[in-house]
């Protein structure tokens, strides 16, 4: 394969029997399981391993328990973290470096209380303990393309779900060492009935006896803690097995690829549509449009302050089908390459004019009707979004192409923007937002405002509208919880109210 020149890794050969690695060429093995789906371990479970599962168990029982985000769920996730550091012996600085990001994320569980900050930051913890027990001793995320990151999901998966009998392995191990505990075993088996008996019995004849067996059990309450316990135990067992699987070598996407021709269609018709949509919006701008919303019963106020959710739909869907089509199009020839990376820019430009049509009219809109945390959190995907179209366009123009460095840029903005949230207290600044619109327009929302958690509180008690701190002073002005369910921002609107109310 010498004689063939290569553009980049992965790229497959004209007779599809081969495949560029960075290095050289080497042969496409066909017909052979996917290596995700490989099960095998490189380190045995411990001791150390059972009891750091149990141990997570018991404190996520104690999450589970009280049902609401709190100290215990930042905990929880806080010891997974460190079973994978001593028990999983991750041992990369990687792989350290994200399991820290997964604390830091779990740590915002106790301090907010908005359910727009809290669920995410349990999926970007989870996300990220799972992430350093995949590349604890091969892979980085800074170095892994769309395929190898599906894969290493699925080779996740299938070790997660697998993770009880790797755990309980040392307690199996000892059993089977011990074989004088068989013998045991039935001995208790012949002794309960006469035990049971003998108990009876005397409890009958001796009520101070009997009182030693009054047990106060809730049955029901027994069966789901060991429910939760189970659960929580299961989940570091898998996460630990993962630590300790063979790592995933370099996954490349699939063999199979679409034809330049037919990748090089959709981009220009994917570029058709987006050109005749700023046709429209060049109309519009210009005061041309008016038969057109006259027919469609559209004022321009309205015109203008609509369409946003479908717009940011479609710079998302643009961004997946560009993703897609740049992995499974056959670009070995330098011409058609070339092509299809300047359909692709066009299509990346034509979409930040799309987005800044939303942000705009999203603007708009808020103008007019006021601040929701939907809208604020669409204005803020509108500018991720744009952020990913230029990650996008400097991954279409070969700059590191040496590397597969999109999927971690992506997912590092991802991680920020989601670090910046909790800083900043969305719901606060809704609620600022608001307040300050409603200094020009005299009218507030009074009635969402009080759909707002208690990050909201502080700010709520700042309103001049007696509407909005009678709302405010609703809650409790005392903060009295169990440990496992302290939680930052409900005890700091407690003290609020009390100061204020």
């Amino acid at each position: 394969m010498s004689g063939e020149s290569y553009t980049h890794v992965g790229q497959l050969s004209s007779d599809g029997q081969w495949l560029w690695d960075g290095a050289s060429w080497r042969p496409v093995v066909r017909g052979s399981l996917p290596r995700w789906l490989n099960r095998e371990l490189k380190s045995k479970a411990t001791w150390l391993t059972l009891l750091a599962a149990l141990a997570v168990g018991l404190v996520a029982d104690q999450a589970l328990r009280v049902g609401t985000f709190g100290l215990a769920a930042s905990l929880t996730l806080a010891l997974i973290a460190l079973a994978l550091v001593f028990a999983g012996r991750i041992t990369s600085f990687e792989s350290r470096l994200l399991v820290g990001a997964s604390v830091l994320f779990s740590a915002w569980l106790t301090v907010r209380a908005s359910p727009w900050l809290l669920w995410p930051d349990l999926a970007m913890s989870f996300a990220l303990i799972g992430s350093a027990a995949s590349v604890t001793s091969r892979g980085s995320l800074l170095d892994m393309g769309i395929a190898e990151a599906a894969a290493r999901s699925a080779h996740a998966l299938v070790h997660v779900v697998t993770g009880a009998p790797f755990a309980i392995r040392p307690a199996v191990q000892v059993r089977n060492r011990m074989g004088v505990v068989a013998p045991i075993a039935r001995g208790a088996l012949i002794a309960a009935p006469i035990a049971i008996l003998l108990i009876v019995l005397l409890a009958a004849a001796d009520p101070v006896f009997a009182s030693f067996f009054n047990l106060n059990l809730d049955v029901g309450r027994l069966t789901l803690d060991v429910t939760f316990v189970t659960a929580g135990a299961l989940v570091a067992a898998g996460l630990l097995r993962l630590a300790a699987a063979e790592p995933l070598a370099r996954v490349d996407g699939p063999a199979w690829r679409l034809g330049s021709i037919e990748g090089l269609v959709v981009l220009a018709v994917l570029d058709a549509v987006f050109a005749a949509f700023a046709v429209a919006q060049a109309i519009a701008a210009a005061g041309a449009a008016g038969d057109a919303l006259r027919t469609a019963g559209v004022t321009y106020a309205d015109y203008a302050r609509s369409g946003f959710f479908e717009l940011l739909w479609v710079a998302g869907i643009t961004a997946v089908v560009l993703i897609l089509f740049s992995r499974i199009t056959n670009l070995t020839e330098r011409t058609t390459k070339r092509a299809f990376q300047l359909l692709a820019l066009v299509a990346i430009a034509l979409t930040l004019l799309i987005v800044s049509v939303a942000f705009q009219r999203l603007r708009l809109y808020e103008e007019a009707y006021g601040f929701t945390m939907l809208r604020l959190y669409s204005h803020i995907f509108a500018v991720w979004i744009a952020l990913i179209f230029l990650l996008l366009a400097a991954d279409f123009a070969s700059f590191f192409e040496r590397r597969r460095w999109l999927v971690g840029a992506v997912s590092v903005s991802a991680m920020g923007v989601l670090l910046a949230l909790n800083v900043i207290n969305p719901e606060a600044n809704v609620v600022s937002l608001n307040i300050d619109r409603a200094q020009a327009t005299q009218q507030i929302d009074a009635q969402y405002l009080a759909t707002l958690s208690n990050d909201a509180t502080p700010a709520l008690l700042e309103s001049a509208s007696p509407d909005v701190r009678r709302i405010a002073c609703e809650g409790p002005q005392s903060y009295s919880v169990l440990p496992a369910a302290l939680n930052w921002s409900d005890a700091v609107a407690a003290t609020s109210r009390r100061a204020r109310c």
